[in-house]
């Protein structure tokens, strides 16, 4: 490097063309030097810094940079990437040491930015940028119409040239920015702050209508129709083998007598409609003539019989007098029994040689389903994990436990505050549903390498020198949108019309939504299966084992937040009811017209943020849980639930909300309202209807018939013991 001296041990960033751009120390290992970027080259490839699996291509291009100032900006880059941070740019709040490649790549399209705002007004040096004229650039920033949050960016990523102009040439430097100003606030240039979220999770659920059916094909895929995918693709796996063992010369009489065989039992030639290797055909037509000749599964055929596939392009040649037409099949059937089940018919008539490769893709997807959305991992998480990852523990009291250890990368830093870009083992396992060790134990299978989700799986992707194997977002949201239209194509064929999956109001699935969406469902339990409903319990307390003691324990938070958000929905309901005239019944009545009276009081007309859901979390007075499967509100309170299994033996297990698999109908908890009744009475006539149309069979209709007995007298017991809200329920002071 060429360098000018300031001041005894302080040099001036001014590197030679041939200068290495990335520092070592941050490069991830196994790169080439050959591979990475030199100061003379335009494209800096930021990507060898990352070290992620997850790693995408990211590099910055200084030919969108203004030639004037071109140079200048490719000096401080240097300087940003391998001279420590000034003090006075660690003072900023956020600030960190080390930038990521993400942010560098934002900072200098900030630079480039600048650059070419510059030149429009004839400035063609840094050091001839005045305070007035950044203010006038921080208001031509306001003008783009982007976020508050975006435009600051933007701002700092000039003070970032400021820091560092003690290591710059004279001419690289900037002068302090206005809004750096202990007078000034970012505020006078850049105006308001947005709206504050409050700290409000903005990632949509995925709709329940769509994450319950495509749960249902996830689990489906994996537990039932898993087992014959996997038997196909050993089965295919092998006949590939058989095709590397046979010799490309002088077997082409075997493939005669084969296919000769199959004509001769009336059997269709294994026949093939897609790709054919280019070398393969012209050896078909080696012999004779540029015609061209029917599909035939070479490879399937070359394995069945041992030969290389070549002998058998050469024996279709020789064959070609004597075959028709009418001789091929669509398709090459592996010889693999199919047990896995739609209902009461078998998913599927055979598994094509050809197919197979799609069909792994799937399962693994649906495994990558299971996976994010049961166990409550970050997609990061979980696009990390690799073989191995999960164990089994058989606990003392009989029970089971699956754990899954892995590493996690949010809020790991070094002693300096810096991000780890590898991230760390999570010093706590995941604990999981089986269904999530079932998914875990399909993938190990499918995958070659360590990673159990990765982009190059079944010959999909190469994966790029730039970056890692791991899926990534993208590609992830690819397989969830193919996985999704093959299960409606299932779900058509097999007359599902209640299992087709939607499309979501909020756009495709991607794995960042699913974390969130589990805790959604964990509090809300919308219809669907009661298998599910079960399972989703299970996934609660899972969840909560997994996170619980940790410093950092956000999942739980999430928890909390949709706890929150459906006790409000629960209470709003709640008053909506009494405010317009209804009764309340159960052992409960007074309590649901007390919660309902404090929330209105409390709550009503204001905005439910992140602190007042807590609050509402933490009331033990307002923990209201509508169930309208059971036409009943369950007003949970620890020491009078019944369906606690402890709650006999040893007073409560610290249980905190209601498990509705175990819900008693003779617990203290229960109340109804008007509106229940409603519901009960309106499943009273569509029994009585179902009796007269004598459409059920005998033992069915009389369990219908005690059914009805029962909704008969709880609708009986609401109208005798039924008590209005208080006329008092007015606010307090």
């Amino acid at each position: 490097m060429t360098t000018s001296s300031l001041t005894d041990g302080i040099f001036l960033a001014d590197p030679a063309s041939h200068d290495l751009v990335l520092p070592s120390h941050r490069v991830r290992p196994g790169v080439p030097d050959d591979r990475l970027p030199r100061f003379g080259q335009l494209v800096w490839r930021l990507s060898s810094m990352i070290h992620k699996e997850t790693a995408r291509q990211q590099s910055v291009n200084w030919a969108h940079c203004p030639e004037p100032l071109r140079a200048s900006m490719m000096r401080v880059g240097w300087a940003v990437l391998n001279i420590p941070a000034p003090a006075v740019l660690l003072r900023q709040p956020g600030s960190r040491a080390v930038m990521s490649p993400r942010a560098l790549r934002f900072t200098f399209g900030a630079w480039m930015d600048f650059a070419r705002w510059l030149v429009k007004r004839e400035i063609t040096e840094l050091a001839a940028v005045s305070a007035e004229a950044l203010a006038e650039y921080a208001d031509h920033v306001r003008s783009y119409g982007r976020s508050w949050h975006h435009d600051q960016r933007a701002a700092r990523a000039l003070t970032r040239i400021w820091g560092y102009a003690p290591f710059l040439l004279p001419q690289d430097r900037l002068v302090m920015p206005p809004w750096e100003d202990p007078a000034a606030t970012m505020t006078d240039f850049l105006g308001t702050k947005d709206t504050p979220a409050d700290g409000e999770n903005r990632t949509p659920i995925v709709h329940p209508a769509v994450m319950s059916p495509l749960l249902v094909w996830s689990l489906r895929t994996v537990l039932e129709l898993g087992p014959d995918i996997l038997a196909a693709w050993r089965e295919r796996q092998r006949l590939l083998d058989r095709t590397h063992q046979g010799s490309a010369r002088g077997d082409s009489q075997k493939v005669v007598d084969y296919l000769q065989g199959l004509i001769a039992e009336g059997k269709l030639l294994p026949g093939f409609s897609g790709y054919q290797n280019g070398a393969i055909k012209e050896s078909a037509r080696s012999r004779g003539g540029d015609e061209v000749l029917p599909a035939l599964n070479r490879q399937y055929i070359a394995g069945i019989v041992g030969v290389d596939p070549v002998q058998v392009a050469l024996a279709q040649r020789r064959l070609r007098h004597r075959l028709e037409p009418g001789h091929y099949g669509p398709d090459a059937p592996l010889n693999v029994a199919i047990t896995g089940r739609i209902g009461d018919r078998p998913w599927t008539d055979s598994l094509d040689f050809e197919e197979v490769g799609l069909l792994v893709l799937r399962l693994s997807t649906a495994a990558l389903i299971t996976t994010a959305y049961l166990s409550g991992m970050r997609p990061e998480e979980v696009q990390h994990l690799v073989r191995g990852c999960c164990t089994r523990e058989d606990r003392a009291d009989g029970t089971v436990r699956y754990k899954v250890t892995g590493r996690h990368f949010k809020g790991v830093t070094d002693d300096e505050g810096n991000e780890i870009p590898e991230g760390e083992i999570r010093p706590d396992p995941w604990i999981v549903l089986e269904f999530v060790a079932r998914a875990i134990e399909v993938v190990e299978e499918l995958e070659s390498g360590d990673l159990l989700f990765s982009r190059s799986f079944s010959r999909q992707h190469r994966p790029s020198s730039e970056g890692g194997d791991a899926v990534t977002g993208r590609v992830a949201a690819k397989r969830i949108a193919n996985f999704i239209a093959w299960a409606n194509q299932l779900a058509v064929r097999h007359g599902r019309p209640h299992e087709l999956i939607p499309e979501d109001p909020d756009g495709p699935v991607v794995l960042r939504r699913l974390r969130r969406t589990i805790a959604w469902f964990i509090y809300r339990q919308p219809g669907g299966r009661i298998a599910l409903g079960v399972q989703f319990g299970h996934a609660a307390t899972l969840i909560g084992e997994s996170y619980a003691g940790r410093s950092k324990a956000d999942m739980l938070e999430l928890l909390d937040f949709e706890k929150g958000l459906a006790l409000a929905d629960a209470l709003s309901e709640a008053r909506d009811r009494l405010a317009g005239g209804e009764s309340v019944s159960g052992p409960a009545a007074p309590r649901y017209i007390a919660a309902a009276t404090e929330f209105e009081n409390r709550y009503a007309g204001t905005y439910l943020g992140k602190r007042e859901l807590r609050a509402l979390v933490r009331n033990p007075k307002l923990q209201v849980y509508e169930d309208p499967k059971a036409f009943l509100t369950c007003n949970f309170d620890a020491f009078k639930a019944l369906c606690d299994p402890e709650l006999a033996q040893s007073g409560p297990s610290g249980q905190r909300t209601p498990d509705r698999s175990r819900c008693n109908l003779a617990c203290a908890n229960i109340s109804r309202t008007d509106s229940q009744i409603a519901a009960v009475q309106a499943e009273i006539d569509e029994i009585d209807a179902a009796a007269e149309a004598r459409l059920d069979p005998y033992p069915i209709a009389r369990r219908e018939q005690q059914r009805r007995a029962a909704l008969v007298q709880i609708a009986e017991r609401h109208r005798a013991t039924a008590i209005p809200a208080s006329p008092a329920r007015e606010k307090t002071p």
